[in-house]
């Protein structure tokens, strides 16, 4: 069998191909239900490091959350009940960790209505936290990327 320079070149190419891609694994791509079970977790350490303040602009909008976030787990066939709350910490604390999970989530869900539920939480996550440290007398963004910066003591 005789092969031309550029069959030879393209059979080498296809053998560099396949072999680089044998062994290889597709990461394991977790269910929806799993990413947002955390965040629901997040959100009831927020409403318990809170209280049970009825008057609370910010307790009654994580209500909200908890409630939506309850109903895409459910709808992406996961069980809310599962995904009790971590350690409250402050209320800053807290909800800075929630940015940071939120974000953490958005590239895992599979669902793009998800995503947007996820992002439209963590704006008002956000703002929240914005809030917290304004009322405490903070910087309300403390620098350009507004990272997690603890109080001055």
């Amino acid at each position: 069998m005789s092969l031309r320079r550029r069959e030879f070149l393209g059979v080498m190419a296809a053998g560099v191909l396949v072999g680089g891609c044998a062994g290889e694994r597709e990461p394991a791509v977790p269910p929806d239900a799993d990413v947002l079970g955390p965040l629901l977790a997040g959100e009831y350490a927020v409403l318990a490091a809170i209280g049970d303040d009825p008057s609370s602009v910010v307790a009654g909008q994580d209500r909200g959350h908890v409630r939506r976030l309850r109903r895409a787990i459910v709808a992406a066939g996961g069980n809310p009940e599962g995904f009790a709350g971590g350690d409250p910490g402050t209320v800053l604390e807290r909800k800075q960790q929630n940015v940071y999970d939120y974000v953490a989530a958005l590239p895992r869900l599979a669902d793009p209505d998800l995503r947007v539920l996820v992002m439209e939480l963590l704006a008002s996550e956000a703002e929240h936290l914005a809030a917290l440290r304004l009322a405490t007398g903070e910087d309300p963004v403390p620098d350009a990327f507004a990272g997690f910066t603890p109080p001055v003591t």
